[in-house]
């Protein structure tokens, strides 16, 4: 039986760094990136130029090595990624739209220059990125679950709204199964299992748990 007592908090729920809140010069800077589905936003080597935050949509950060593609994760709206161009001269991943996405570019030296001039806006991206940090640090530990059915379940806990029962998959399952580092066959089968087990039903884009066995996981 797993124990969840702390769902996944993300940078979205407690408020995201707001884009219109910027001090002008930078909001008359940045630029808006339209991006189908699969396209590349920028690729890991390549020189940094800016920062960025998710306007709407969803996309993927990625390594590759010799043998594999490593998912790190994803992100959606009001999040922002490839916060690390600040201070580096190459982008350490490749950043790939899962969906059609609308991202907003923000030129780093621009944005280096007014965290330098602004405290307001120093402390409003202090904020962001512990914020971000907590929830990147929630995703490791949920990748560290070594049973491939506790991390499944860790994952929909997470994502099940408090005090229901039905968890809405916002998401195609080999995009989950890339964030919990399995198989799409493998989160298939685990899905069957649990429905078997009576722990959880499913539907199209929703899955639900059982209320006995949720009234179990608090106990």
């Amino acid at each position: 039986m797993i124990k969840c007592t702390e769902r996944l908090v993300q940078n979205r729920e407690r408020g995201p760094m707001l884009i219109n809140e910027f001090p002008l010069n930078l909001q008359r800077a940045i630029t808006r990136h339209e991006m189908a589905k699969d396209q590349i936003l920028f690729q890991q080597g390549e020189p940094t130029q800016a920062i960025y935050w998710v306007e709407f949509g969803r996309l993927k950060l990625v390594s590759f090595t010799e043998q594999q593609v490593v998912t790190h994760y994803s992100v959606e709206a009001g999040e922002s990624f490839a916060e690390t161009a600040l201070y580096f001269d190459a982008y350490g991943c490749t950043v790939i739209a899962e969906q059609p996405s609308r991202v907003i570019a923000v030129p780093k030296q621009i944005f280096l220059d007014t965290l330098r001039q602004s405290l307001e806006l120093s402390e409003q991206y202090r904020s962001h990125l512990t914020h971000r940090f907590f929830a990147v640090t929630q995703f490791l530990e949920l990748r560290s679950i070594r049973s491939a059915r506790n991390r499944l379940l860790r994952y929909l806990i997470q994502r099940r709204p408090q005090g229901q029962a039905t968890v809405a998959l916002d998401r195609p399952l080999n995009a989950i199964a890339d964030e919990l580092a399995l198989l799409p066959e493998s989160l298939s089968r685990l899905l069957a299992q649990l429905q078997a087990d009576g722990i959880i039903t499913r539907k199209k884009r929703s899955i639900t748990f059982s209320q006995e066995w949720l009234e179990n996981l608090t106990e």
